[in-house]
């Protein structure tokens, strides 16, 4: 039976405790009487299209027309295309698409034409070829591809080269070349790459030159990235100190800050990255308090704003960045309503519209991002 945080609050929104993300079960992580203090969202008047169950994560595809939602606990893909001027939703044609088993990260390669999904139970990573015009997803041949032992992220390189998973079980990153004309994924011959205790989340340096592995176990993974094969080396000084449990990380648009999202002490951990060597060094006034049990993770286009999602308290923070120094400052009025167990958070080219699945609800919440107040703004 599942125990902690994610077990009660599961047990509050009605969910069987067996569906629930076994990184996540530590009875240690937060007693019930913080859990009790979640405040519900579901009179908030946010605009919400209706998921498949547990969504966990959101991507959109580089056109950004498309919207994707891998649903946890249904073990597929809810998409969407999106209207330019309002950013609503309106569901593909042939939507939920099915991938493996608990999908639990999910990204589009820049191209636009493929996407991936980390599948936690079938140990396993899917691919699907998707339709430049309707937006549906069609397996790549030779899909689903081997994983480790419980596949916990995915994502892709700039240069659409290479695919990481991190496999939370095994503690390593799993690494692929990828065929440009069919989306192929062909093991790299060294893979898998030894990365700490619980690899939970990865984020690519836009360089392409570094990757950055968030571990459950309270560090932070540089590994260098060898752009012409793909292979992963450590940074010097990795791994870095982080706060307790990093369950999600972000680099930013520029490339010299990375951010961590650490969801058994409440707070945001804040890093100026050395792009000669890759190395972290800690941002004066990190960690920066987020919410209860944030979860998920984005910084919008400009590198003007971060937002995140807050498990625990059915709501998303949003901050303003420093662009000279990498700082944190929650804007006015945040935290913003979002439904119940907001996890996965995914932001439009524009920087305009943004999307949050909601794990305990099965709905995805949509925003206006103001500017230049970075108030969240309900979709009409």
């Amino acid at each position: 039976m599942a125990q902690g945080v994610w077990g009660d609050l599961a047990r509050q929104a009605g969910e069987p405790t067996a569906v629930l993300n076994p990184l996540f079960t530590d009875a240690a992580f937060y007693g019930v009487h913080q859990v009790a203090a979640m405040t519900s969202a579901r009179t908030s008047k946010a605009y919400r299209s209706h998921t498949d169950r547990n969504p966990i994560a959101v991507t959109l595809s580089p056109s950004h027309q498309f919207v994707y939602v891998a649903n946890w606990g249904a073990h597929n893909i809810s998409a969407y295309s999106i209207c330019p001027s309002s950013g609503r939703l309106s569901i593909i044609e042939g939507s939920p698409f099915a991938s493996g088993l608990w999908p639990h990260s999910i990204t589009a390669s820049a191209s636009g034409k493929f996407l991936y999904t980390a599948n936690g139970k079938s140990n396993n990573v899917s691919a699907f070829w998707i339709d430049p015009e309707s937006g549906a997803l069609q397996p790549v041949a030779g899909s689903p591809f081997r994983a480790n032992n419980h596949p916990e992220a995915v994502v892709i390189t700039p240069s659409d080269d290479f695919v990481y998973v991190a496999n939370g079980f095994s503690g390593d990153i799993t690494a692929y070349k990828v065929e440009p004309t069919t989306g192929f994924l062909s093991e790299l011959p060294d893979s898998p790459y030894a990365s700490g205790e619980k690899p939970l989340a990865i984020a690519i340096h836009p360089s392409g030159q570094y990757a950055y592995v968030a571990n459950r176990r309270s560090d932070v993974r540089a590994h260098r990235i060898d752009k012409s094969r793909g292979a992963l080396s450590p940074v010097v000084g990795s791994p870095f100190p982080a706060e307790k449990g990093p369950t999600a990380i972000v680099m930013h648009p520029s490339g010299n800050f990375v951010y961590v999202a650490n969801f058994k002490s409440n707070n945001v951990g804040a890093y100026r990255v050395d792009n000669s060597s890759g190395a972290l060094l800690q941002i004066d006034g990190s960690p920066f308090f987020s919410g209860q049990v944030p979860i998920g993770i984005a910084v919008d286009p400009s590198g003007d704003f971060l937002l995140v999602t807050n498990g625990a308290a059915n709501n998303v923070s949003v901050f303003h960045i420093d662009q000279a120094s990498g700082a944190l400052s929650q804007v006015s009025d945040s935290p913003f309503p979002a439904g119940e167990m907001p996890c996965g958070i995914a932001i439009d080219r524009s920087g305009q519209f943004i999307y949050v699945g909601n794990w305990g609800s099965h709905d995805l919440y949509g925003y206006r991002l103001e500017r230049p107040t970075g108030k969240l703004i309900p979709l009409d």
